[in-house]
């Protein structure tokens, strides 16, 4: 079994697809899932980091049957995003969980591992006082001070914006997943 990690798939989600060079959401939509299903296997695991779609109850059941479509004999687990109705920063985000259960086998808004004998945690936000290029930093309250974290949420064209934390954005990666061995190398290095 490999382990991959995403983020930010933003399926459904016209100014990201623009912004990725894509005139069509559909053709953007294509490519991400494209790229998910040619690199994960059946029986591999899948993180997804948040930010699965735009964030509109009908685009999020799209997205959702999508990821399921396209991914359905993989593992998948979703740490949410501010896009995401099921992360607890929005006051309704019990009663959306459900459904997101019905597609991920865990959804929760962290997650700790122990790799090379370290603690790494998995959030979608990256530490406090970060956010996108020119943007106050937001929700920084929901933010892990932790020396190794692994996240989305920047749209980074570069997957290393700090030490000991690597960005998994598809922005950063090609529109690709990337490997467990391939994050650690860059997060220890």
């Amino acid at each position: 079994m490999t382990v991959w990690f995403t983020s930010d798939l933003h399926l459904g989600h016209r100014f990201v697809a623009g912004l990725r060079g894509f005139s069509d959401v559909g053709r953007h939509d294509a490519t991400v899932l494209s790229n998910l299903k040619e690199q994960v296997a059946p029986g591999d695991r899948l993180w997804v980091l948040g930010d699965l779609s735009v964030g509109d109850t009908r685009e999020e059941q799209r997205a959702l049957d999508l990821i399921q479509e396209h991914l359905p004999e993989v593992e998948k687990h979703l740490i949410p995003g501010n896009h995401d109705s099921c992360h607890p920063l929005f006051k309704s985000s019990f009663k959306r969980q459900r459904v997101y259960l019905e597609v991920f086998e865990s959804v929760q808004a962290y997650q700790k591992l122990r790799w090379q004998g370290q603690e790494v945690w998995l959030s979608h936000f990256p530490r406090p006082g970060q956010d996108h290029d020119g943007m106050t930093s937001r929700f920084d309250d929901l933010r892990l001070r932790v020396p190794y974290l692994v996240h989305g949420h920047l749209h980074s064209p570069v997957p290393q914006v700090a030490e000991g934390q690597v960005d998994v954005g598809l922005d950063a990666w090609g529109l690709q997943p990337v490997r467990q061995e391939d994050v650690q190398q860059l997060l220890f290095s």
